[in-house]
């Protein structure tokens, strides 16, 4: 009896052991996180201490078919600390600390110009494209994606979140030089997706302003203002 007890034991003990082991948990985050953005994943080194902190050091999110720029964003070093509870057992995910140092953000827009009436050739239509998948869906009114029904609709809220000595780099194709701008650190708290928190959308929102504040090209300001209906 005391054999089949520990066999027991032993067996639930690995199934505890297994899905908290770095290179799993390491798998995952980067498959959920890859599959979100729509974007291929780079990073340098993942560390995992159980039940929920987990840092990425060097982390880079790739740009699709772009011009200019490799990365749409990286980062020096990410770490974050998940209530594990929540997220084996809750609707709601809570991350108690997200601390994002030394960020960079890297913003192109390609403006293209084309004729809409051959006959009249000084009636031209201005077209933008982004790499971060905005410009178009604003400016060409595309429809916004269609996701799979979720099995569990999930909502998170970030408690403590640290946004330390950031940069963004913009480039537009009709403007030759490029803005390199030194951004503000930013403390936030409540920051999700339900109701009661400060929507994720809002805080993205203040750090482009805090971003549109400092390109010093009037030119440049006046065709982000445009692209981005600010």
């Amino acid at each position: 009896m005391k054999k089949i007890n520990w066999f027991f034991v032993t067996i639930f003990s690995l199934i505890l052991t297994i899905p908290f082991n770095e290179k799993i948990v390491e798998k995952y985050v980067f498959y959920k996180l890859s599959n979100w953005l729509e974007r291929e994943i780079d990073f340098d080194e993942f560390q995992y201490n159980f039940p929920g902190s987990i840092t990425v050091n060097g982390l880079k999110v790739r740009n699709n078919n772009t011009k200019f720029y490799n990365n749409t964003f990286k980062a020096d070093k990410i770490f974050f600390n998940l209530d594990l509870n929540s997220y084996l057992f809750k609707s709601l995910v809570i991350i108690n600390d997200l601390k994002i140092e030394n960020p960079e953000f890297y913003l192109e827009i390609i403006e293209k110009k084309i004729v809409s009436d051959i006959k009249k050739k000084d009636k031209i239509e201005v077209t933008f494209k982004d790499n971060i998948g905005i410009a178009e869906k604003l400016n060409n009114k595309t429809p916004d994606k269609v996701w799979p029904k979720k099995v569990r609709d999930i909502n998170f809220l970030i408690l403590r979140s640290h946004i330390k000595s950031g940069k963004a780099f913009i480039k537009i194709s009709s403007i030759p030089n490029e803005s390199k701008i030194k951004l503000s650190s930013f403390n936030f708290t409540n920051v999700g997706n339900e109701k009661k928190s400060q929507h994720y959308k809002n805080v993205l929102k203040i750090i482009f302003f805090d971003i549109m504040g400092r390109v010093n090209n009037y030119e440049k300001r006046k065709i982000l203002a445009k692209v981005y209906n600010l």
